[in-house]
């Protein structure tokens, strides 16, 4: 699992960034923490979900991007609709794989 550089966060996660993603990072099993990501299928814009499926063999397995970090499903949608709103103001186009690599490197898009 890697985390880009600039994470998008939630209204409630802003206020303890490192504390959710040094959680996510460890596995703590813990509720109501949401992570975003590039998905695995090319052709689907992102995906959400529990960071508790994170612990899942899968994931332990697959090399996934977390873009950001939300205390709930509804903040989730909210940082999701918060990527594809920048990832089109800034590049014109909703190509978020290469958003995330602009985000990762600190390049001005």
């Amino acid at each position: 699992m890697k985390f880009i550089d600039n994470l998008y966060y939630g209204e409630l996660v802003k206020n303890k960034p490192d504390r959710f993603k040094k959680k996510i990072k460890k596995g703590s099993l813990f509720t109501g923490a949401y992570v975003v990501c590039l998905p695995e299928n090319k052709d689907e814009p992102l995906e959400y979900y529990s960071a508790r499926l994170l612990k899942q063999d899968y994931y332990k397995r697959h090399d996934i991007t977390v873009l950001g970090i939300a205390a709930d499903e509804t903040e989730a949608i909210g940082v999701v609709n918060d990527i594809i709103k920048d990832c089109i103001d800034k590049t014109g186009t909703l190509n978020l794989r290469e958003f995330a690599e602009f985000l990762t490197s600190g390049t001005e898009v």
